[in-house]
């Protein structure tokens, strides 16, 4: 008798895979199959029948340990969404995984477009500074720059998962992050022939996708290619009251991705992936509104009554080129090279009234090359990967406004202000980490990472005629640590504990107005987790959790110096100490082989220990942007063919946005239902109905401190009402 798992050779009871005259019986939870038919227990067998053993799911790798690690045995809190997820769920961007992952909040472009963990991906405030953002985004290996992963919502379809890592991903990743990453990885091309995708997806608030994807093998098991097109609108649900707009809040966006895969030699020993994708939108990202006291209009009227319509078009190109080679049997080589560029237009009401008081052109660029080359060795005991990583980045941002302006004392002053800042980050990084199975029981993970970055600033600035030109150079230097080890209590469950230094370069701050530029240094982490691990024999039943204590020092806090403009002329020195501590817990479990239960709880706790902001002490209070904790349930009935359903439902606690108006700018909890209901068919297409937030909550996104512009209270943007509509997907 041959038995297999699916995919080659299957071990029993540790001898080698081959053939055997055995006597088996299967668990209730488990099948097998000869020839396609279902065994049950007592029934003879042939001998010279082939069994397949099939688990409720399989074991995933984590793409983001780059060794090819199980999500089981990885030390690092790992929020994991596969394709079939994806596609049986509403989710559409990476903000919709957001919302599913615990201790993961969605925020506002620009001010914090999310947070792990209790931090914001931008800070503790928003900063000219276009270079630091605390977390990396990857697709597909490469890291897009601060600035395209704080507007772009990368779409998810034809996405093969998306992994959020969180914690320090300085020993792994290329690019550093303090807080976490987000991998989001797309199907490669495929050696399987011709075949293709297209989904059409209407519904409310003007809510129109069409999403193309056709693979293509060009030469048999050596060249293939796959393309993706795909096209969103929507108008949003904000009107703007002066001039009778209804699509301030509009999706406006074209994506085309170009994949070539290449293996030379007809299989996997050499591979060479190249992805090119193109984004073009005219989206807003903003929607900013306010309450109206003339007319009464409340927050969640959704009213805005700016005199100049909000634009904010951007472009943005991604190379991503993977290659890969087996150099023998245990040692391989992979290079990943990334270069982007994205470009960011923006016109908007400066006075936010239906006054022609100010307007402001302003924009942004980011232009990044990156090249990661690392050697995997694989043995029977230790698995190891070492890498050089090297990036040069050039972040430029600047705006021209012309009018009047508050003078920060209930006044107003004239204004015509133009700024051009710049800064360039050159990063050199040699990382590397190991996995050492000891016995049957432990396995015991070290890595480290040299950092060196080059940071460089010419800033220009025109207030009012005066005139200020600036520049400077830094250089930081890092040893960045990380070690964990965990033991397995039985083979289907471990315990561990895990450590990492995260860190944060310094840089160089530009007051705008007052034409000052001073340099601050690095901040760092301390990160220890416990962790434990379950899976059952069967896959029937996964348990991941994660408790972790976080002491943040020589953090970087911003302030505003003598005679600046608050939000405008901001240093930063070196001066704070916090803490975070809380824990995560995500599940999954099928009830029968389609029907599946997930569930997630998150809890965070942040604290500021000592920190002074503008001289107010803010000891004791919670992070801006850091809810206490938030939760999912979720449930996806998904057969071969025939009806399907998925839903999950969300709830995020309160929080708030500015650190300087904490009780302004309180953000409202969140309880969001999603989900979609429709019928497969055998040949490979089926209709649906989709809805989001179908309990029609309020809620905001992100509350700013309107006082400053003259404003009666707060503005902000507001999450999306109740959305539902219908959708068709065909496959051949």
């Amino acid at each position: 008798v041959t038995v297999t798992d699916g995919a080659g050779r299957y071990t029993l009871g540790g001898l080698p895979a081959g053939d055997y005259s055995i006597t088996f019986s299967l668990s209730s939870f488990e099948t097998a199959r000869r020839d396609g038919v279902a065994v049950a227990d007592g029934d003879n067998v042939a001998l010279d029948a082939e069994l397949q053993f099939a688990s409720f799911s399989e074991d995933v790798t984590v793409v983001g340990s780059k060794l090819d690690t199980g999500r089981q045995e990885f030390g690092t809190s790992v929020a994991y969404l596969s394709a079939e997820r994806l596609e049986t769920d509403a989710i559409f961007t990476v903000e919709d995984v957001f919302d599913r992952t615990a201790n993961a909040f969605t925020g506002t472009a620009g001010f914090g477009a999310y947070s792990i963990r209790g931090v914001n991906n931008t800070g503790l405030t928003t900063s000219f500074s276009r270079a630091n953002a605390l977390a990396s985004v990857l697709l597909n290996q490469t890291a897009l720059s601060p600035l395209s992963s704080d507007y772009l919502k990368p779409s998810l379809f034809d996405a093969s998962s998306v992994e959020i890592l969180r914690g320090p991903q300085s020993t792994l990743q290329g690019p550093n992050s303090l807080i976490g990453s987000v991998l989001i990885n797309y199907n490669k091309p495929a050696f399987d022939g011709y075949h293709g995708r297209v989904r059409f997806e209407g519904g409310g608030l003007g809510t129109a996708r069409t999403s193309i994807m056709q693979n293509i093998e060009l030469v048999d098991d050596v060249l293939a290619a796959r393309v993706t097109y795909e096209n969103r609108q929507a108008n949003g649900a904000v009107t703007n009251v002066v001039h009778d707009i209804d699509d301030v809040q509009r999706t406006d966006e074209q994506t085309v991705r170009l994949q070539v895969g290449l293996r030379p030699r007809a299989d996997d020993r050499v591979a060479v992936d190249l992805t090119w994708m193109h984004n073009d939108s005219d989206s807003n990202p903003f929607a900013l509104v306010a309450p109206n006291p003339v007319t009464g209009a409340g927050l969640f009227d959704r009213q805005q009554t700016y005199s100049r319509l909000d634009e904010y078009p951007f472009t943005f190109d991604l190379v991503n080129l993977e290659a890969s080679a087996a150099l023998t049997d245990r040692w391989s080589l992979t290079s990943v090279t990334g270069y982007s560029v994205f470009d960011l237009d923006q016109r908007f009401d400066g006075d936010l009234s239906e006054f022609d008081l100010l307007n402001v052109d302003a924009f942004g660029k980011d232009t990044v090359a990156s090249q990661e080359v690392r050697a995997t060795y694989g043995g029977e005991a230790v698995d190891a990967i070492v890498g050089l990583f090297y990036s040069q980045g050039d972040y430029g941002f600047g705006f021209h406004g012309t009018g009047i302006f508050p003078d920060g004392m209930g006044g107003v002053m004239p204004f015509d202000s133009r700024t051009d800042l710049n800064e360039g980050v050159e990063q050199l990084a040699l990382f590397g980490r190991g996995e050492w199975t000891m016995g049957d029981r432990l396995l015991a993970t070290a890595g480290v990472r040299l950092n060196r970055e080059v940071r460089k600033t010419d800033n220009f600035a025109d207030n009012n005629g005066f005139v200020s030109d600036l520049s400077g150079e830094e250089t930081f230097q890092q040893l960045i640590p990380s070690a964990s080890l965990s033991y397995s209590v039985t083979p289907n469950t471990s315990v561990g504990a895990s450590y990492a230094r995260g860190f944060q370069a310094g840089g160089i701050a530009f007051a705008v107005f007052l034409g000052q530029a001073e340099a601050f240094g690095e901040e760092y982490t301390n990160n220890y987790e416990f962790f434990v691990r379950h899976r059952s024999a069967d896959g029937r039943v996964t348990l991941n959790a994660n408790v972790f204590t976080i002491d943040w020092f020589d953090q970087q806090v911003p302030y505003t110096p003598p005679f600046g403009f608050p939000g405008f002329d901001q240093f930063i020195a070196n001066v704070g100490e916090s803490q975070l501590q809380g824990f995560e817990v995500e599940s999954e479990f099928y009830i029968s082989r389609d029907v599946r239960v997930f569930a997630s709880l998150g809890v965070n706790d942040s604290e500021f220990k000592d920190f002074v902001f503008d001289g107010e002490d803010l000891s004791g209070r919670a992070f801006p942007n850091s809810p206490g904790w938030n939760t999912s349930l979720g449930v996806a009935w998904r057969p071969a063919a025939g009806w399907f359903a998925a839903s999950t439902l969300n709830f995020t606690d309160r929080a708030y946005s500015d650190l300087s108006a904490p009780m302004l700018t309180r953000i409202s909890s969140r309880n969001l239902l999603s989900g979609r209901f429709g019928y497969r068919f055998a040949d490979g297409w089926s209709v649906y109905a989709w809805g989001t937030n179908l309990l029609n909550d309020d809620y905001e996104l992100g509350l700013f401190d309107g006082r400053d512009f003259g404003l009666p209270g707060v503005y902000g943007r507001l999450g999306d009402p109740r959305t539902g509509g219908i959708g068709v997907d065909l496959g051949w």
